[in-house]
């Protein structure tokens, strides 16, 4: 009845089925939903310190993900020892921990110890693999194949037909050997849709038991939701039919060692993440990292853990606690035994009301994503709620009279309640259909069933990134909602009008190829710039994915001007914007671009780069080279483009990118002293990127110095654009870069 009910109470999409996650049964050998069956760390170890595994037990972890490395089990050809990991998986037995081993990485013995890639080397590992699964078979082990290929991990350089083909091969050997273990793939490095579809296309599926991503992120784990909705999407699209393929997180952490980040809130997002992914149907999350790995302040990498990097010997615990171990004991405890029902609407989407269930007996998980608290109304009849901190502190009960709810502040810090009395209102909230978090759909194609839908939005427009749905039910007289998003899977993205020598440009693309017809792009307000046309035709025909369209100008705007541009149906595809351009390009020769301009390296200063820019048809041309280790340059606006004028929201820059996957992002700095650095994308492709960077918050951004506060002092002066390197050698590169504008 579940799956009738959520397939059914959503909506209707005329030729398309809309996906809902935990309606289809999952594969039995993976962990179940119920907490903590899936939760659990990373470990670095075969060999446990006295009191590690005791340590790692008693925080509540049920599983954790370890390397299990091809070279250093076969060390000669065709023979390999799998000793180290007997005594580990005999260790985790004992405990009640299951393991979950990474096939992964290279071995000397082949292909000159580079990633696999030769019929011999690949053969081998396959060999190998299939020789480790059958030696532990029946342990419950479950086998993953390679760790973050998409990246540096795939040596010499990640290659995705390199890595298919390995992955086809093993995924053969494995079920030929043991078709009955559970064999997942390919973590990736972030939720890397390109490089995964890749693998679904190549027929990867038929071997894979569930999809494993590194969802890493700077900002909190609940901008993943989509994420998700997206990946399901591609998975159900390639999937062999009948076979439901889940999603597992199998490694994101926060390090205390970023930007604005410390261990309070990484105590935060640790249950956060657990949470947003059970309520995302994802079975299994591994914390990256279960204790630091180095003590270097600077080091990022040293400080995922969940506890203190020393080893105590003779104290208990063997690991000094970190707030984020207190944070997943706590969660563990408060909830073992409990699945995930449904998220409660409270009319604020940066409040997350997370109802557990086990039975008739239900909790409930309350925090918010804002960093200001925020006042909100519960649903419930009279009752009295027991609350825990998210490090297990006991606060203060709260009371809930009359039928007005139960009016309490939220932190971004979760706090937990149990209701007093259960049953009554609360078995009656549990039979209520649950709305899935997120489902995905075709905009263009989906129209609501009303019937049970107390308020919808509706954009039916490939423009329109997803649609919102309301729904609710009276629980004796209260009414308790819920709310989902429709993630659109055919969407048309446009880019910020941006002026370039005498033409204004609007990058469109179109992810999905899908054919688009009988829609027109017009300029319906432009103020300080003169255009001599203002509508294109806007036509995709089946496969292509990207356009630009240009409206020819009389010369470039001076100062301010304003842009507000239409679709035929979505009137409002980019509503009335204030811009200003900090430089115009089109104006700059190498000469003058010398007095406004300069290029710096940053980041470790052992490592060597080169860097240079010049003006190249209206556009800066960047070419650098980076050396292997922490790199990146920024480009200096100098004198009067530093100066920023009143309070821009973003900041609009377009890029001729290329596909070593380094990032780009902006610094700018307040009248305090504190310097904001605003994350944008990653370039993976050879190809022209819009970035957008805010400056409310709502991209990721990282703090340092002055204040140190977060917040904005105004006025604020333009530091820099950079352009960061991955940690790897990748040659000489270049990118171009547009005249940059103020977004109002």
């Amino acid at each position: 009845m579940r799956k009738i009910f959520r397939l059914a109470f959503v909506f209707v999409c005329v030729a398309y089925t809309v996906f809902v996650s935990s309606s289809f049964a999952q594969k039995p050998l993976l962990p179940s939903m119920v907490v903590p069956d899936g939760l659990g760390y990373n470990i670095h170890f075969t060999d446990a310190k006295t009191g590690e595994m005791e340590m790692i037990a008693e925080s509540g972890a049920a599983i954790v993900r370890m390397d299990f490395g091809w070279g250093g089990t076969e060390r000669e050809k065709g023979v390999y020892d799998f000793s180290a990991f007997e005594r580990l998986t005999d260790s985790l037995e004992k405990h009640k921990i299951r393991p979950l081993y990474i096939l992964d990485y290279s071995n000397r013995l082949y292909d000159d110890g580079l990633s696999p890639h030769s019929e011999e080397g690949r053969a081998a590992f396959a060999k190998w693999a299939a020789a480790a699964a059958v030696h532990f078979k029946g342990r419950g082990i479950i086998w993953e194949m390679y760790n973050e290929p998409n990246i540096g991990f795939w040596k010499p350089k990640p290659d995705a037909e390199k890595f298919i083909l390995l992955a086809l091969e093993v995924g053969k050997a494995l079920r030929a050997a043991v078709p009955d273990e559970v064999h997942i793939g390919p973590a990736t490095s972030e939720i890397d849709i390109d490089f995964l579809e890749k693998c679904f296309k190549a027929g990867l599926l038929e071997y894979w038991d569930a999809v494993s991503v590194h969802p890493y992120r700077q900002t909190n784990p609940e901008t993943a939701i989509s994420e998700y909705a997206k990946l399901r999407y591609v998975i159900d699209r390639y999937a062999p039919h009948g076979k439901r393929i889940p999603i597992l997180s199998a490694e994101w952490g926060y390090s205390t060692a970023w930007n604005n980040f410390n261990e309070v809130i990484q105590s935060e997002y640790l249950p956060r993440q657990w949470m947003t992914n059970l309520a995302c149907d994802v079975p299994i999350s591994i914390w990256y990292d279960w204790h630091d790995d180095g003590t270097d302040p600077k080091e990022p990498e040293h400080h995922f853990g969940t506890t203190n990097h020393e080893y105590r010997k003779d104290t208990k615990p063997v690991y000094a606690p970190k707030l984020s171990y207190l944070a997943a004991k706590t969660f563990n405890e408060t909830f073992r035994g409990f699945k995930f029902n449904k998220r409660l609407w409270v009319n604020d989407p940066d409040v997350h009301v997370f109802l557990f269930n086990k039975g008739d007996e239900v909790k409930l998980a309350v925090w918010t994503t804002s960093k200001e608290p925020k006042s909100v109304v519960i649903p419930c009849s009279p009752n009295v709620f027991t609350v825990v901190s998210h490090t297990g502190h006991k606060l203060s009960e709260l009371t809930a009279s009359g039928k007005d709810g139960l009016e309490l502040n939220v932190y971004s810090e979760p706090r937990y309640m149990t209701p007093k009395k259960q049953g009554g209102f609360w078995k009656d909230v549990l039979k209520l259909k649950s709305l899935p978090l997120t489902v995905y759909g075709s905009t263009i194609q989906c129209r609501s069933q009303q019937e049970g839908i107390v308020s919808i939005q509706t954009a039916p427009s490939r423009l329109a990134e997803y649609n919102a749905y309301y729904y609710a039910e009276h629980v004796q007289d209260i009414l308790v909602a819920q709310h989902t998003r429709l993630y659109a899977v055919n969407p048309i993205q446009l880019s910020l009008p941006i002026p370039e020598k005498d033409k204004l440009v609007i990058k469109v693309v179109n992810p999905s190829g899908e054919p688009l017809s009988g829609e027109e792009i017009t300029i319906k307000q432009a103020d300080g710039i003169e255009l001599t046309e203002t509508t294109r035709a806007l036509k995709f025909e089946q496969g292509e994915k990207e356009k630009t369209l240009s409206f020819p100008i009389k010369s470039a705007p001076k100062g301010e001007y304003k842009f507000a541009v239409s679709a035929t149906s979505f009137p409002d595809a980019f509503p009335l914007r204030t811009m200003k351009l900090i430089d115009d390009f089109s104006t700059r020769t190498n000469e003058t671009l010398a007095d406004t301009w300069g290029v710096y390296p940053d980041g470790d200063a052992k490592v060597e780069s080169k860097q240079t820019i010049e003006m190249s048809d209206g556009m800066m041309r960047l070419s650098y080279e980076y050396g292997e280790g922490w790199k990146f340059v920024c480009i200096k606006p100098k004198g009067d483009l530093q100066k920023i004028e009143g309070k821009p929201k973003a900041l609009g820059l377009r890029i001729d990118g290329n596909s070593t996957g380094g990032a780009v992002n902006i610094r700018f700095i307040d009248s305090t002293g504190q310097t904001f650095q605003v994350h944008g994308g990653k370039m993976n492709e050879s190809k022209q990127y819009y970035f957008e960077f805010s400056l409310d918050g709502t991209t990721s951004t990282s703090h340092w110095g002055g204040a140190n506060d977060g917040k904005i002092t105004y006025p604020i002066r333009f530091d820099s654009i950079i352009i960061d390197g991955t940690r790897r050698a990748t040659g000489q590169q270049t990118v171009t870069i547009s005249s940059p504008v103020w977004i109002y």
